[in-house]
């Protein structure tokens, strides 16, 4: 990822839930999903999907497919229902049933190791 020179927007002025991973342009934390592990990765600026440079849209896919593969290969994890939400800026919600919250430092390490930094 891109290192910023301004400082970064905290993340806890638009995250959902805990934050379990964060660069200098995302934020992955925890949103209500119910009885499901439930997952949102958050650009930290407030910009649309459309709005997204050619560079950030391309980490975008990167790191929702990274996020995807990770879970799937729990070994409690099915498939991963992935989701948009539109609003003031990009939301990717990822959800699956089965995966118990403690895994949720597995997630964030293993995203880490690709870059950014784990928060659980």
């Amino acid at each position: 990822m891109t290192e910023s020179a301004q400082p970064l927007i905290d993340s806890s002025s638009f995250a959902p839930g805990p934050v379990i991973w964060e660069d200098d342009i995302w934020v992955l934390a925890r949103h209500d999903a119910g009885g499901a592990l439930g997952l949102s990765l958050l650009h930290r600026e407030p910009e649309g999907l459309g709005q997204l440079d050619d560079d950030h849209a391309s980490q975008l896919g990167r790191i929702g497919n990274r996020i995807i593969r990770i879970i799937e290969h729990l070994p409690e994890a099915g498939t991963v229902a992935l989701g948009r939400i539109a609003g003031e800026r990009v939301c990717l919600t990822f959800e699956v049933t089965g995966v118990p919250e403690e895994r949720l430092h597995d997630v964030a390490t293993k995203l880490a190791n690709w870059g950014g930094e784990a928060r659980v």
